[in-house]
């Protein structure tokens, strides 16, 4: 139980580093239109997508959990900044921070069809233009998810 802990949140971490790491937008919401990010740029060149088993998604009372990691592409990155700014529409930031006029880094929770289900998506832009985006959904609250993203786990 340990090392799938510890693989869920070197799993996060790396979505967040340097090296590409990303998930398929098979199955996310249709109301979202960062869908369309998974869609338009999930099979090209220089670009990462995973999604997790739903052995690894139970394990953290996740539904969905999708990456997807860009390398520098100017245009990919207009074009992620405006699908986040339609669905920010109704969203709680959690935090946000721009640079420049644009978003560099953001994590906003997301109304839920259902009343139990809890919606969140993190962005983020490194120095070297590397985009990541994560779209996750489950049960779990935003303390929970803060929790699996910033505690460190003993091996």
């Amino acid at each position: 139980m340990k090392q799938i802990k510890y693989v869920f949140v070197l799993l996060l971490i790396t979505a967040f580093s340097l090296q590409p790491d990303s998930l398929s937008a098979a199955g996310m919401q249709k109301d979202l239109k960062i869908q369309d990010v998974f869609v338009r740029y999930g099979k090209k060149k220089n670009v990462t997508m995973v999604e997790l088993s739903n052995e690894m998604l139970e394990t953290y009372g996740m539904t969905r959990y999708k990456s997807i990691t860009i390398k520098q592409d100017n245009e990919a990155l207009a074009f992620v900044r405006s699908c986040l700014e339609a669905d920010q529409k109704g969203a709680r930031k959690i935090k946000e921070v721009t640079d420049d006029g644009g978003v560099v880094s953001a994590y906003y929770q997301l109304p839920g069809k259902d009343e139990d289900i809890n919606r969140f998506v993190l962005f983020k832009v490194n120095k070297k233009g590397v985009i990541t985006l994560v779209y996750i959904e489950g049960d779990l609250d935003s303390d929970d998810l803060i929790t699996l993203l910033f505690t460190k786990k003993d091996l």
